[in-house]
C-alpha cells in the first residue's frame, strides 16, 4: 500500500464524509456514483483531446474525486457486494484508459511518435499494477504494495494537465507503475517460495 494510500487516503474520505451522508440520505446508488465519475472522465478526456486543457484538467478531476465517493457511499449504506466491487474495478481500468487514448490519437494528430508511444506504455504500465494485482489475489497472495498505484498516477496526470509537461507526466507514470509492477511481481515470488519452506 502506497503512502497516499494509507495515510492520505483516510483523511480525504473523512472530508468527504458530509457529501457521503448527503448522497446516502437521498438514496443515491454507489454505482451510479461509479458511472457518473466514468462519464465525467469520458467528458475530460475528449476535452484533452481538444487541448482545452484547464477544463479538461476540472472535469478530469471531479470524475477522479467521485471514484473516491462510491466505496465510501456503498459502505455507508451497508449494501457493499462482491458484484459492486467487481463492476467499481472494471469501471476504473476504463476509466485509467480514457485519458491516455485521448492523449495518444492528440499526439497521433500531430505526428508525434514519442507522445504516442509515452501514451500507451502509461497506459499499458498501469494496466500492469492492477493485473499484478488481480492475479496474486488469484493465487491467494494479498496486500501487494508499491509506491505508484492508482491514486499517484492520476495526481501526477493531473499535475501534468495542468502544467502542461504532459510528455513528462506520462514518462513518470511509465516508470512508477512498471517499478510498482515489478515489485509486486517480487513479492508474490518471496510469498509462493515461503508456501513452498
Amino acid at each position: 500500500m502506497s503512502f497516499i494510500t494509507r495515510e492520505v487516503k483516510p483523511v480525504f474520505e473523512r472530508g468527504l464524509s458530509p457529501v457521503v451522508e448527503l448522497l446516502s440520505k437521498r438514496g443515491v446508488s454507489p454505482n451510479s456514483i461509479t458511472f457518473g465519475g466514468f462519464s465525467l472522465v469520458l467528458v475530460g478526456s475528449v476535452l484533452l483531446y481538444m487541448e482545452d486543457y484547464a477544463l479538461a484538467f476540472l472535469v478530469l478531476g471531479a470524475g477522479a474525486l467521485l471514484d473516491a465517493v462510491d466505496g465510501a457511499l456503498a459502505r455507508k449504506r451497508g449494501i457493499t457486494s462482491d458484484f459492486g466491487a467487481f463492476i467499481d474495478s472494471t469501471v476504473d481500468r476504463l476509466s485509467d484508459a480514457a485519458p491516455f487514448v485521448a492523449l495518444g490519437a492528440l499526439y497521433v494528430e500531430y505526428q508525434q511518435l514519442e507522445g504516442v508511444l509515452l501514451s500507451f506504455l502509461a497506459l499499458i504500465s498501469s494496466y500492469m499494477v492492477s493485473y499484478t494485482r488481480a492475479r496474486a489475489e488469484a493465487l491467494g497472495v494479498y496486500g501487494l504494495g508499491g509506491a505508484f498505484e492508482r491514486t499517484e498516477r492520476w495526481i501526477v496526470l493531473l499535475l501534468g494537465i495542468i502544467t502542461q509537461y504532459i510528455p513528462l507526466a506520462l514518462l513518470i507514470i511509465t516508470l512508477g507503475a512498471l517499478s510498482t509492477a515489478l515489485y509486486r511481481v517480487y513479492q508474490v515470488r518471496k510469498s509462493l517460495e515461503r508456501r513452498v519452506m
